[in-house]
């Protein structure tokens, strides 16, 4: 598992790279991926982020509901400019929207919204045993058996 992490550090530092060779945000940019860099060498030991189950069953946004002035928090590409856009909504809150491209490599490493930093995994309560049905003593039945 620290191998993946440590891709998806230099994954996240690849793309903020092409951000700064577009010009945008060159301080902020450089420090995030000096510090992804220098992280890759030294993966955590526990993986906060969420599991492929759960960025696959995100919900999505279909194309229609996309409008011209909608773009990624992350990378500020227009969702409407990529042919074949794949958007997702987080649940924390409804105007979340991002490019699966870029949510993914975070959500790996951070179970957060990296907008709002809300808590997107709830723990779920175990499922209540159904309630037993106390059985009759009668006669054994092979038909049913």
């Amino acid at each position: 598992m620290p191998s993946d992490i440590s891709a998806a550090y230099r994954l996240l530092a690849e793309g903020f790279g092409q951000m700064r060779q577009s010009g945008s945000g060159e301080g902020v940019l450089d420090g995030m991926i000096e510090m992804l860099l220098s992280e890759s060498e030294r993966p955590p030991k526990e993986v906060e982020g969420v599991g492929q189950d759960f960025i696959d069953e995100l919900e999505r946004v279909p194309n229609k509901r996309l409008k011209k002035d909608m773009d990624c928090p992350i990378c500020s590409n227009p969702f409407v400019e990529d042919q074949y856009p794949l958007v997702v909504r987080l649940p924390c809150n409804s105007k979340h929207l991002f490019d699966l491209e870029c949510i993914a490599p975070w959500l790996k490493l951070h179970a957060t919204c990296p907008l709002d930093r809300k808590n997107l995994v709830k723990a779920k309560k175990p499922p209540t045993p159904p309630p037993q049905v106390e059985e009759e003593d009668g006669e054994y039945d092979d038909m049913y058996a």
